[in-house]
C-alpha cells in the first residue's frame, strides 16, 4: 500500500479531471509543488470549500506513475478572502501564478511556503497600493532564486541617482552611466515615480499611504522586473494578473 502523507498547502488552482473529479494544484509546506487527484469531489460538499489562496491540510497517498497524488482528506486551515478588494486579490493571484511557473527544490519548499504565507497575511491588511507589496515579494523571490536585484544603485558605478534601465538585462543605471550605453534604443528612462519607488523598496511598507502611483510607472516597473528575470533564466515571466493589476492605476 502507498504511504499516506499529510501537508499544509495553499491551493493554486483546481482543474476538471472528469465529470466527478478534480486535479488540485497546490504548494505545500513540506512537499512544495503538489498535484492531487481528488476523486469524486465535484459531487461532495467538500467541493464548496475549494478556493484558490486558501490554506488547507491535505492527506494524500504518494504519486502513482501518473505523477498525481491521490487525495484522501482535506480540511480548511485558513481562508484568505480578498473578494471585496479586487486589487489586493489580483496581487495575491500573481504570487500563485509565479509559484506555478517556478521549479523549487523540495528542500527549499519551507522557505518559499513561509514567504508566500507572510505575503498573503500582509496583503490581508491592505486596501490599496498592493502592487508595491507584490514588487517587494517578487524581489524576495529573486533573492531566493540567487538573482538578487539591487533597486537602489547603478549597475555600473554603484551610484544612487538612478536615471534609466536597460531592456535587455533589466539593469539600472545612473544619470552619467546611462549615456554610455551602446544601444540607445534598448534603454528606457525612469519616471520620477518609478525612480522613487525603486529607491524606497527596502522600506516600501513604510510608504504605502504616501506614494501616488500612475499606470505608466506601474507598467514600466512590471516590465523592468520581467526583463530582469528573463535575462537570468532565458524565459519570459508572463503573469496574466499583472495586466489586470495595472488597470487599478490611472
Amino acid at each position: 500500500m502507498k504511504t499516506k502523507l499529510k501537508d499544509r498547502a495553499f491551493l493554486i488552482k483546481s482543474i476538471p479531471y472528469s465529470d466527478s473529479s478534480l486535479i488540485l494544484k497546490a504548494f505545500g509546506h513540506e512537499h512544495g509543488q503538489l498535484s492531487l487527484l481528488a476523486k469524486g469531489i465535484r459531487s461532495k460538499p467538500q467541493a464548496s470549500l475549494l478556493n484558490p489562496l486558501c490554506l488547507y491540510e491535505f492527506s494524500f497517498y504518494e504519486p502513482r506513475e501518473s505523477g498525481l497524488c491521490l487525495l484522501a482528506e482535506l480540511s480548511l486551515v485558513k481562508e484568505f478572502d480578498f473578494t471585496d478588494r479586487i486589487e489586493v486579490w489580483t496581487a495575491a493571484e500573481c504570487a500563485l501564478e509565479l509559484y506555478s511557473q517556478l521549479i523549487i527544490p523540495a528542500e527549499e519548499s519551507v522557505a518559499y511556503f513561509e514567504l508566500l504565507r507572510n505575503y498573503l497575511v500582509y496583503l490581508d491588511s491592505l486596501q490599496t497600493n498592493a502592487v508595491l507589496i507584490w514588487w517587494r515579494f517578487l524581489l524576495r523571490v529573486f533573492r531566493m532564486l540567487g538573482i538578487p536585484c539591487d533597486t537602489q544603485t547603478c549597475s555600473s558605478c554603484g551610484g544612487k541617482a538612478l536615471k534609466a534601465w536597460d531592456k535587455g538585462s533589466g539593469k539600472l543605471f545612473c544619470d552619467e552611466c546611462w549615456n554610455a550605453l551602446p544601444d540607445l534604443q534598448n534603454r528606457e528612462l525612469l519616471s520620477p515615480v518609478s525612480a522613487m519607488v525603486l529607491s524606497l523598496m527596502p522600506v516600501i511598507g513604510e510608504h504605502l499611504s504616501t506614494l501616488k502611483l500612475d499606470r505608466n510607472s506601474v507598467s514600466s516597473l512590471n516590465e523592468l522586473f520581467a526583463r530582469y528575470y528573463q535575462a537570468h533564466f532565458h524565459k519570459a515571466l508572463r503573469l496574466r494578473g499583472l495586466d489586470v493589476l495595472e488597470q487599478f492605476y490611472t
